[in-house]
């Protein structure tokens, strides 16, 4: 039995806070059978009631009953293993008849949030979250607790969800007061990448390749080589990496040293000047116990390139050689838009230098290797220009299919600046849209120039044959609309929902209406992970 439009009428519901309406629609279709039998839609019936079992009537052992295992659906499909995870650890949670059971319920919800972060479901994140938030309390770790609460409501401010909002509150009324000397500064697994920096979007898999990295070398403290083209987010991943590492309270500092800057001040810049009249502190010192960032590395003059390696080397700053400027903590990042190697080889940097700012190394692909960002990244600007209280602006169909097809040399930058210069033209009647005549005439071209004939229904083929029905026609027009969607976005559900305006739950009705299989269209090939 297909359970697809209950399963999407009980999260509306969940979402608008009535859980026992839930409960009644749900309680009778269940069969009386567990994983591996059951299939996908039936325990994700499951996953509902024992949500409902769990945070609003608090009958732990009930929600372990109604689900299977986490070893049980570990061949299934990623949605029921994040569903299968999430609940089981709020219910070992809620329970926590043991330190021991509540560090097993984390550990299921977290590996519950990373599933869901991989199928950007972020509701599923939310609550993962909470749960967490919850495990911390039960094991007095009220710093932790406030960290993931703080992710919980930057994900709420996106949500509607009333019953997870009643959850947020609730634990924060529970949280002990600053005075009363247990609440700690975070300690443990910084936030996720995805849910910490806003604007940090990893919907394709090459970006969730650099996520999966960025969560790796959280507890580090060695410098990280960023490589990547202009405008790719190399400073956004640099910042995602100080906000997601144990020094996100320490300070962040920028600098250039791109080649408009002068060799004297630039070193002055860095590491501070000392006259008889005057000292001046450098970017170096007021890093001290956070992060400096170092831009266009490849452009640091030669003699600043044998300070810094003195300085990654656990030397003092040269421009004061104070005994407290000794013990200086800072963690080096460096972006380059270069290849470091070829440099080397030319004689203009020090082969010692990059092998030791290349101890980690993390590249940025640019935005044309990872299209199905484009429609989110599209949505943050949006959202984020748009002026307070006025309407949410969309964009139609034909204008996002030609933001897909284009290359952008720019890369992330200039996708920014489009959405920005096609917001000067939106209307706000009747509805603020983005329309394809409001792009620039390259991206329209290019869109025109990229479409296969192949992939465009022809006026002809819409001309209703003897053995058909209108409905047959518009079936093989949709069909062909939402597999270049598919195609375009590399077969990533989430992005090609959002370009067609959909729900990813309609989306997959859609595909499964039209018989369209969304990894024919993933690349065939696993992502090579940074290193």
């Amino acid at each position: 039995m297909n359970h697809a439009r209950t399963i999407a009428m009980a999260t509306t519901l969940l979402a608008d806070g009535r859980v026992e309406d839930v409960a009644a629609m749900v309680e009778p279709l269940l069969d009386p059978v567990t994983a591996p039998a059951a299939s996908t839609g039936q325990i994700l019936l499951r996953g509902l009631l024992a949500r409902v079992e769990v945070t609003h009537r608090d009958r732990s052992g009930r929600a372990l009953e109604l689900l299977p295992t986490a070893e049980a659906v570990s061949d299934s499909c990623t949605c029921v293993r994040a569903d299968v995870a999430l609940w089981r650890g709020w219910a070992h949670v809620r329970r926590s008849e043991s330190v021991n059971e509540a560090t097993r319920g984390l550990h299921l919800l977290k590996e519950g949030r990373e599933l869901f972060a991989s199928i950007c479901d972020p509701v599923g994140r939310c609550w993962a979250l909470l749960g967490q938030a919850t495990a911390y309390s039960a094991l007095d770790e009220h710093g932790l607790r406030h960290r993931v609460l703080d992710d919980a409501s930057g994900l709420l401010d996106r949500l509607q969800d009333a019953q997870a909002e009643q959850w947020l509150q609730q634990l924060r009324r529970r949280a002990p007061s600053a005075s009363s000397g247990h609440d700690e500064p975070p300690s443990g697994p910084p936030a996720d990448p995805t849910t910490t920096v806003d604007g940090f979007v990893a919907e394709s898999r090459e970006m969730q390749a650099v996520a999966a990295t960025i969560r790796k070398i959280q507890p580090s403290r060695s410098p990280v080589l960023i490589t990547g083209e202009s405008g790719a987010g190399k400073r956004l991943v640099a910042r995602t990496i100080h906000a997601t590492s144990p020094r996100a309270d320490g300070p962040l500092e920028h600098v250039s040293c791109a080649p408009t800057q002068a060799g004297a001040s630039l070193e002055a810049q860095l590491f501070g000047a000392q006259t008889d009249d005057s000292s001046h502190t450098g970017a170096v010192q007021a890093a001290d116990g956070g992060t400096l960032v170092l831009e266009d590395v490849d452009a640091l003059p030669p003699p600043l390139q044998s300070s810094l390696l003195d300085l990654l080397n656990g030397a003092a700053p040269p421009a004061t050689e104070a005994a407290d400027d000794a013990s200086l903590d800072v963690r080096v990042l460096a972006t380059t838009t270069a290849d470091l190697d070829a440099r080397v080889e030319e004689g203009r940097f020090r082969p010692a230098l990059r092998n030791r700012l290349r101890v980690i190394s993390l590249h940025v692909p640019p935005l044309r290797e990872r299209r199905p960002d484009i429609p989110l990244l599209a949505r943050h600007f949006l959202d984020r220009m748009r002026p307070e209280g006025s309407a949410l602006v969309s964009i139609t169909k034909p204008a996002m299919e030609a933001l897909l097809r284009y290359n952008w040399p720019g890369n992330v930058r200039q996708l920014r600046n489009e959405i920005e210069r096609a917001l000067v033209h939106v209307q706000s009647e009747p509805a603020p849209t983005i329309t394809l005549d409001m792009l620039l005439d390259a991206i329209v071209e290019n869109a025109r120039e990229r479409t296969s004939p192949d992939t465009s229904p022809d006026a002809s083929d819409a001309i209703l044959e003897p053995d058909q029905t209108l409905n047959d026609v518009l079936s093989r027009t949709e069909k062909s609309v939402i597999e270049r969607v598919l195609q375009a976005c590399d077969g990533q559900v989430t992005a090609s929902a959002d370009v067609l305006g959909l729900t990813r739950q309609g989306l997959y009705k859609k595909m499964k209406r039209l018989g369209i299989d969304a990894s024919a269209f993933q690349p065939t090939s696993e992502p090579t992970p940074a290193s």
